[in-house]
């Protein structure tokens, strides 16, 4: 329990430290992707020496998501959300719109 523990704690630092530069961006960029990659990384290393099962490994799954979106929106693979618009929905027409234009 005190190792879950104290990889917990160094895991909110990590999260503390990279913090302000990830939120200081508000438009999605390369760089904001690699930090979240690199952010990832560094939770997966620490994951693994909780064995791979935990909150860390939850955590770092979730920012490679988020940072993948990320890529994914500037490499416009897939659109942004438009405000008020649920990301499934969004993903669903571009999906249907590719579908349409594959098929002419």
């Amino acid at each position: 329990m005190t190792v879950d523990r104290e990889l917990g704690q160094i895991a909110d630092a990590i999260d503390r430290a990279m913090h302000r530069i990830s939120t200081a961006q508000t438009d999605p960029s390369w760089e904001h992707v690699e930090w979240l990659r690199l952010k990832a990384d560094l939770l997966d290393r620490l994951a693994a020496a909780q064995r791979g099962a935990g909150q860390i490994a939850r955590r770092a799954e979730l920012i490679r998501d988020r940072a993948e979106r990320m890529a994914d929106e500037l490499s416009r693979i897939i659109p942004a959300t438009p405000p008020g618009q649920h990301r499934a929905e969004v993903v669903q027409l571009w999906a249907e719109g590719s579908r349409g234009a594959a098929e002419r």
